[in-house]
């Protein structure tokens, strides 16, 4: 399956749109390579390629012979009141307005972001191109709390890009019932979590306990179906090492995740998953002036032993 990833613009001869310190090429680019990393960690072929030149962005996705193509970009308006995410589709696109669908869906209900819906459209990089193709317009760069979630929730944009991509790639590609392990991250592990999620972005290998993905379910389902953003899953002794975990870290073995719920705040995510049979929970309460926070979860006695409690 072969992506084509398009960040909007070109910094050297149109930036795009400007406001608030940021520009659309320079803020498109930053999200677009890591929606290129998490595809690849999931196991698509993905090509980034930032051009100013509409009809060069249109041959080269073509002479690719790419699968998908996705161009990502900034709103902008003369009212700084102005905000919000929409996705574009060509215009007759069935499939088109299917993946807008897909990705629109994910980014409204990951990230605070007014949903100002999916629209047809007639752009060049829509109608040039001969797969199916979406614009995401993600914020508005104009509008000072849009961009301040530009800077702060980039990631938070590409995760959520690249997730609306394998959500509707799992429709049009329904996975075989057995899986390679060696490919093991392209299978749905259950109705709302992708084993994608909890690869190791250090090398896209990873395991994941089913208790675990259980338990998440029971989690999402106990907090009225409010997504749940995997921070950390599985990661290998090299990753794990990186970011300071302990060498038994939960997170090697695929018995651990690090998540936030980021519609739902930190009291009301802490009560719903002391209701819940986790063995280990460890809690990340915001810091003064800060609003970031997150709950290590595991499974690591698999019910059997008793439940670990800390607290930062």
């Amino acid at each position: 399956m072969k992506i084509f990833i398009n960040p909007g613009h070109e910094p050297t001869l149109d930036p795009g749109a400007c406001g608030n310190g940021l520009r659309e090429a320079d803020v498109a680019l930053k999200i677009g390579r890591r929606v290129e990393n998490y595809l690849r960690a999931v196991g698509y072929d993905v090509k980034l390629f930032q051009y100013d030149g509409l009809h060069e962005i249109c041959a080269d996705a073509n002479a690719w012979h790419a699968d998908l193509f996705v161009s990502i970009h900034c709103n902008a308006a003369a009212n700084e009141l102005a905000h919000g995410t929409e996705t574009f589709y060509s215009y007759g696109s069935e499939s088109g307005r299917t993946l807008a669908e897909k990705i629109q869906n994910q980014l409204v209900t990951s990230l605070p972001v007014a949903n100002r819906g999916v629209k047809d459209a007639g752009f060049a990089v829509l109608t040039g191109t001969s797969m199916p193709a979406t614009l995401i317009e993600t914020a508005f760069i104009t509008n000072a709390d849009d961009a301040k979630l530009l800077v702060e929730r980039e990631d938070d944009f590409a995760r959520a890009i690249a997730r609306g991509v394998t959500d509707y790639l799992s429709n049009q590609n329904p996975l075989p019932d057995v899986v390679d392990t060696s490919k093991k991250n392209c299978e749905q592990l259950s109705e709302h979590f992708h084993a994608s999620e909890f690869v190791c972005p250090c090398c896209g290998t990873g395991t994941v306990k089913p208790r675990l993905i259980e338990l998440l379910e029971q989690l999402r389902a106990e907090l009225g179906g409010n997504p749940i953003h995997i921070n950390s899953g599985y990661r290998c002794p090299k990753h794990n090492a990186e970011v300071g975990g302990v060498a038994n870290s939960q997170h090697v073995f695929g018995n651990a995740a690090d998540i936030t719920i980021p519609t739902v705040g930190y009291n009301r995510a802490r009560k719903a998953v002391e209701k819940l049979d986790f063995d280990g929970t460890g809690f990340y309460p915001p810091l003064p002036n800060d609003t970031r926070w997150f709950i290590h979860v595991d499974v690591r006695s698999n019910g059997t032993g008793d439940r670990v409690v800390w607290e930062e």
